[in-house]
């Protein structure tokens, strides 16, 4: 038997819900929001106005304890989609923010995020986490890397847990741009630890 997600409303927009989110300490990495096409266009709209116009750059979520989450609106990335098109309350939208290193990575800075849905057991954590790395890496990285690389990378720092997440998500920062990380990969393939075959 699954749980429905607890929806919370926003102080900014009351009119609001927010079913699943993912913060990296507190910054917005993901947000799923609820509301009626109205309520939906106005905080967007908000989210391109300048601050000292009433736009927004954070959004805090209501409850048993607040939540105030900054968003980067330069690497804001927006996706709606009309999914009840007549209820009682009229027209209801799927609102997605997240940091468009989600998406894309950022292969100039080697970053990137990676949200994991915990509710579909179909869903391979660990490939797609490796084809994340993979994608950012400096050097081509083979299969039969996979658990020395992930090794190394945990004690280098460069993956870390997401600390914010609601139930039915979670989260990986990863970040190869590290100097230490680049030369332990390195010095692993020039040493023959990291072997061709």
């Amino acid at each position: 038997m699954t749980t429905q997600p607890r929806l919370r409303r926003l102080e900014e927009a009351p009119e609001l819900f927010l079913d699943s989110y993912v913060a990296d300490s507190d910054s917005a990495v993901f947000l799923s929001l609820w509301g009626r096409d109205t309520a939906i266009h106005e905080l967007m709209a908000k989210l391109t106005l300048s601050i000292g116009e009433g736009g927004l750059d954070s959004l805090t979520l209501m409850g048993e304890r607040q939540v105030r989450l900054h968003l980067n609106r330069d690497r804001l990335g927006k996706r709606t989609t009309r999914t009840y098109r007549q209820t009682r309350f009229g027209s209801l939208l799927n609102l997605w923010l997240f940091d468009q290193r989600c998406q894309e990575p950022d292969r100039a800075n080697r970053q990137c995020y990676a949200i994991f849905n915990e509710r579909d057991s179909q869903q391979d954590k660990s490939a797609m986490l490796w084809a994340r790395l993979r994608d950012l890496a400096a050097y081509p990285l083979l299969d039969h890397w996979r658990p020395t690389i992930a090794q190394l990378l945990l004690e280098h720092e460069a993956i870390r847990l997401l600390d914010q997440t609601s139930e039915r998500l979670s989260g990986v920062w990863i970040d190869l741009s590290l100097p230490s990380v680049q030369e332990a990969i390195g010095q692993r393939i020039h040493s023959g630890e990291l072997a061709i075959q």
